[in-house]
């Protein structure tokens, strides 16, 4: 099975280029589309909405039209990317039955979406972004909420569900984190390799086993 297969479940859809989104008055889009090269190519470091507008081609003065500061084009990022996992995920669940084969499900396209956008990665979870459990509401929360309703599929009253959640979280993006960033990195130059190493590692999931869990709820 070919790289370009593995591809398509986590790359976003391809945006309009800088200039046909300006052209179309979709400055705001021209304006993230390059900061993400802009990272991808130099990292978080680089990122200045003077730079950005330069790659934009257009005038230093035309991000703040749209952005605050830099901090917001970040917030704004971040919540791209989340979004663009968000679906990719319930892509990857989609059609399956099985709880179980959704959780692997999710955790190959976490681990894929990280290796082919790993400056958005670090980008998203970075520890001054908060976490999704401290949100009132984590089941409306992009990925999380995905994590959480295929949790609901197993028949078990959870004693901690929460944890649940992390145990699986904690595993994907452990293995995520050793590719983008870590001494697995020399992996990522082959996405079969990555794909096939995710499918192992995920295969580790077993909820049915978890510590986490209570009794098993009795069909009536």
């Amino acid at each position: 099975m070919s790289s370009s297969h593995f591809a398509s479940a986590v790359v976003p859809p391809k945006p309009m280029k800088k200039s046909d989104a300006y052209h179309h008055g979709n400055l705001r889009l021209a304006l993230l589309d390059a900061a993400r090269e802009l990272m991808e190519d130099s990292g978080i470091e680089s990122l200045t909405l003077r730079e950005v507008a330069r790659r934009a081609g257009v005038s230093p003065s035309a991000p703040y039209h749209h952005f605050k500061d830099k901090a917001d084009l970040i917030r704004e990022l971040v919540s791209h990317g989340f979004q663009c996992l968000d679906r990719a995920s319930h892509e990857a669940i989609r059609g399956k039955m099985i709880p179980q084969e959704k959780l692997q499900a999710i955790g190959v396209t976490y681990v894929m979406y990280a290796v082919q956008h790993p400056a958005e990665f670090r980008l998203m979870f970075r520890p001054e972004m908060g976490s999704p459990l401290e949100d009132e509401n984590p089941t409306c929360t992009p990925v999380f909420r995905v994590l959480l309703q295929v949790i609901d599929e197993f028949q078990f009253v959870w004693r901690d569900r929460n944890t649940a959640a992390i145990s699986v979280w904690s595993l994907v993006h452990g293995l995520a984190s050793l590719l983008v960033d870590g001494p697995l990195h020399s992996m990522t130059a082959d996405l079969e390799t990555v794909h096939a190493l995710a499918v192992q590692v995920t295969s580790a999931i077993d909820l049915a086993d978890s510590k986490f869990k209570g009794e098993t709820i009795k069909s009536s």
